[in-house]
């Protein structure tokens, strides 16, 4: 975990920032699933984590002039050792956090009026502490719409404060890797005809557990792989299928980690499977390489799109010359999002401030398909950890899109492209850190080497086939 002084410095520093403005923070309560004494997983709103290391439900904070922090909880009911043990008092909580003052959730309101009327506050997640925020502050507030998330100039502040990772959060990623390494590792030796995806999705996640984390975001584990955010686990995986799973673990402190690796259900690509995997390899490597200080992001996600260009022309679906077609957005129908993202706290790191986040100044996104959804075009700096996660995937409704294929008609052969129609989709995602010495990848220990990655399909065992087949027999 992050230590006290860390999320203190940082406090100092947004103070700093705004010239001693008072700074309201506000944190998510926990939501019922279905009635209210059985909540959802909770997860605390990431600047109020990166401000404060505080995890609990219905906390808020107020930052004044020089850092000075209080730190606002709800107080344990009466009979909170009953239901969850040694019971703590706020001033515990209040020391560990490394806070100058704690006070019951209670006097917020009072202590926001005496702090002044310059106030700055941000939405956040849970509905009814936004509300409050906005109730306090004056300010119309809303999570959905980046225009109306808070104060602009302290929204500001927060992205240029967590958009560059220091050595203490590269650290928890780092865990966060070798524990994904292993959820991957465990999900490719369990893979085989046969299989269930609901099988290979709960190993992955039960390794996480089992490491004392948690998915950074909902496992994706399908063999439809050409649905870009499948969140169904409901196909068997079957001889000549490509399973393809992104998934990553969030260490205890809230960083993420973010990877997708394909391979063959039966541990062997076939001919068309390999050549395309090789192509997605190709290009992911040479975008990897050019994460360095300097280079602008748009430039790596277009590095990639000329590697699969070149190969999709090579395999006779695009006609024409590699970068007309990647200036075209010919690609696209085949490669039809973003090459990566930031990645820290969330795993699409800042991304509830919109693009001014994400984007620089006079820098927009390109109007069109494809290209279009790149979530970063800044010029990269040491410290930054982004995602490159290019892909490979023949989607039908893409190929029956009369808009677009009126536009690039003389770009692509469509019955050649068709004649793929099933083949699914081929990602391969790594989290790479930018340094003053070049590329990082932070998740390297992940195989993606085609042979590596056919080697270990199936060397280890499907754990819930047995238990399931008794559980079922004893019905």
């Amino acid at each position: 975990m992050l230590s006290p002084d860390l999320h203190a410095r940082r406090r100092a520093a947004l103070s700093e920032r705004l010239h001693g403005a008072p700074v309201l923070l506000m944190g998510n309560a926990q939501a019922p699933r279905n009635y209210p004494a059985n909540p959802l997983p909770f997860r605390q709103d990431s600047t109020f984590l990166y401000f404060t290391g505080c995890a609990r439900p219905k906390a808020a904070a107020l930052i004044t002039a020089g850092g000075h922090s209080t730190l606002f909880l709800v107080p344990p009911a009466d009979d909170d050792a009953l239901w969850h043990g040694q019971s703590w008092t706020l001033h515990d909580v209040a020391a560990a956090l490394g806070f100058d003052a704690v006070a019951p959730l209670a006097e917020l309101e009072a202590h926001c009026a005496a702090a002044g009327t310059a106030l700055r506050t941000l939405a956040v997640a849970d509905p009814a502490a936004t509300a409050r925020a906005a109730r306090i502050s004056g300010r119309e507030l809303s999570f959905r719409d980046p225009d109306r998330i808070g104060d602009q100039a302290l929204a500001q502040a927060v992205i240029e404060l967590r958009r560059v990772l220091a050595p203490e959060e590269l650290a928890e990623m780092r865990a966060a890797a070798a524990v994904t390494a292993a959820a991957h590792h465990a999900a490719m030796g369990a893979t085989r005809p046969g299989v269930p995806e609901a099988h290979v999705a709960a190993l992955f996640d039960g390794v996480l557990a089992a490491a004392g984390m948690v998915p950074a975001y909902g496992s994706i584990v399908t063999v439809r792989g050409e649905v870009l955010h499948n969140d169904r686990h409901d196909g068997t995986c079957r001889d000549g299928d490509l399973l393809l799973l992104d998934g990553g673990a969030e260490a205890p402190a809230g960083y993420a980690t973010d990877v997708t690796r394909t391979w063959p259900v039966s541990g062997r690509f076939l001919p068309r499977q390999r050549a395309a995997y090789d192509a997605v390899l190709a290009a992911q490597r040479a975008a990897i390489d050019r994460v360095r200080p300097g280079t602008r992001y748009r430039d790596v996600h277009d590095t990639a799109s000329r590697v699969l260009a070149q190969w999709l022309v090579d395999e006779g679906l695009l006609r024409g010359e590699v970068d007309s077609l990647v200036e075209r957005g010919a690609h696209a129908l085949f490669f039809p999002h973003g090459v990566g993202h930031l990645l820290g706290l969330d795993v699409h790191d800042l991304e509830a401030f919109g693009d001014r986040a994400a984007y620089a100044p006079g820098r927009s996104r390109s109007p069109l398909f494809g290209t279009g959804y790149l979530r970063l075009d800044l010029d990269l700096q040491p410290g930054m950890c982004v995602t490159i996660e290019p892909g490979f995937y023949v989607v039908p409704a893409i190929l029956s899109d009369r808009a677009l294929l009126e536009r690039l008609g003389d770009a692509v052969d469509l019955d050649a492209a068709r004649a793929w129609t099933g083949f699914g989709g081929i990602r391969i995602e790594d989290d790479v850190l930018c340094t003053a010495d070049g590329p990082e990848v932070i998740t390297a220990a992940i195989d993606k080497d085609p042979d590596a990655v056919c080697a270990r399909v199936g060397t280890g065992s499907d754990p819930f086939a047995a238990l399931l087949d008794g559980a079922i027999a004893a019905r």
